[in-house]
Formats: C-alpha cells, sequence, structure tokens
C-alpha cells in the first residue's frame, strides 16, 4: 500500500498532463473553426439600415453597425450595460503569479443602437459582451477578503456614444421590428472580422502552449515512475 502510494504523484501528475492536452488539442481546432466562420459569416453579413429591419422577415439574420444610443439609460457611472469582475487574489502557476478575476455580475439590457438612418432596437438581455471598449475600476489597490467575500470590483461594459456591432435574428415587437442579439462587439464590422481573424492566428499558439504543458508533465511522471523502478522501490 505504501508503494503504491509513492506512485500516485506522477500518475497523478500524468493524468493532468494528459487533460492540458486534450484541451490544447481541443483550444487548436475548435476555437480556430469558430473564429475563422465568425468572421466569414461577419463578411457575408451586410450592415442593415433600421428600414432594412423594418423591411425583412422575422427570423431572418442580420448584422448592424452604429453606435450606443444616447436615450439608453446608464445604470453604473455612464455604462449602458456591462460586465462586473472580482478580484479572488493571486493564482500562483510555477513562478507565474496571475491575477484572479470573477465574473460576479452582468448588466444587459434591451437597447438602442443608432445606424444610419435611425435606431435599431436590441431587444433580449441574453446577449454576449465581446471586446467592450470602456473600462472602469473602483480603485488601484486590489484587494480581497476572505472572510466577508468582498473583493475590488471592475466593469467592462458600453457607455453612449461607444461603436458597435451585434448580429442576431429580426423579431418582431409592439414597437417594430427589432434584433435578438446573439453578441454586441465593441467596435466596426471591420474591426470585429479582423479581431476574428487575429484569433484564428493565436487560438492554434495557444492551443500549441497547453499541449506543449501536457507533454511535459507527461514525461515527467514517466521519467519519474521509470527512475524509481530501476531504483526498485
Amino acid at each position: 500500500m505504501r508503494g503504491c502510494s509513492r506512485y500516485m504523484g506522477p500518475l497523478i501528475l500524468m493524468a493532468a498532463g494528459v487533460m492540458f492536452l486534450i484541451g490544447g488539442v481541443s483550444v487548436g481546432i475548435f476555437m480556430t473553426r469558430a473564429a475563422q466562420q465568425a468572421a466569414e459569416r461577419a463578411t457575408r453579413l451586410p450592415p442593415a439600415t433600421a428600414r432594412d429591419i423594418e423591411r425583412s422577415a422575422i427570423g431572418a439574420e442580420a448584422l448592424i453597425e452604429g453606435v450606443i444610443d444616447a436615450r439608453n439609460p446608464a445604470r453604473v457611472r455612464n455604462f449602458v450595460a456591462y460586465v462586473r469582475e472580482e478580484y479572488r487574489g493571486i493564482d500562483t502557476i510555477g513562478s507565474r503569479h496571475q491575477e484572479v478575476w470573477k465574473e460576479d455580475e452582468r448588466w444587459t439590457p434591451p437597447l438602442l443602437i443608432r445606424v444610419a438612418d435611425g435606431a435599431v432596437r436590441i431587444a433580449n438581455d441574453t446577449y454576449r459582451v465581446e471586446e467592450p471598449p470602456v473600462r472602469w475600476q473602483e480603485s488601484d489597490r486590489l484587494e480581497w477578503n476572505g472572510f466577508s467575500g468582498e473583493g475590488t470590483k471592475r466593469y467592462l461594459g458600453f457607455e453612449a456614444g461607444n461603436s458597435v456591432t451585434a448580429i442576431g435574428r429580426i423579431v418582431d415587437e409592439l414597437e417594430g421590428r427589432a434584433i435578438e442579439a446573439e453578441f454586441i462587439f465593441g467596435g466596426t464590422r471591420s474591426q470585429y472580422i479582423a479581431y476574428q481573424r487575429a484569433t484564428t492566428s493565436i487560438a492554434p499558439i495557444a492551443g500549441l502552449i497547453s499541449g506543449g504543458i501536457g507533454v511535459l508533465m507527461i514525461l515527467g511522471g514517466i521519467w519519474y515512475l521509470l527512475r524509481h523502478m530501476l531504483r526498485g522501490v
């Protein structure tokens, strides 16, 4: 029993290495494919005007490019939509020290987006927030109190006047046609396409790094096992 326990460490290390390797391959393949499809989709969809939205069929896919309308009410400071994150301390990975932030609040209400010929309404409150242009942190001092469960907060979101791009499906409301958005991106359509194409280049590198860490962990576990087996332990 004691001998078996000596091998638990390298076995756990090897199992973790396998997970890193699988994760790296998944990142390299699936993230790259998703980013390629997103870029192709945005390239295929021309920016719709308010008139286009009103005349399109319910359920049709649409892309709008515009700015956050000034009529949207702000909730915190000047944010009309945001994701709030809370600081949770430092995570140490080897010699690296990384800040840990966890989402603890999300405010994504229906919005008015001003386009070339008027305003288009985002009807839902379930859209993703992608690359928000405005960030604000309540304090330069990062604190986390494990007893009270409170930490420094930071906000990532949108203010009136920010450029945005959204893709979704057209729905019918009492006020007229609107869009049920999948996401709102902080920038123009061309910036969104460039962002997705950049992701297709970065994702394989991130996958390679993760997979490389996994291989090193597996080799480290094998080396440890062989070393002790040859010693007859």
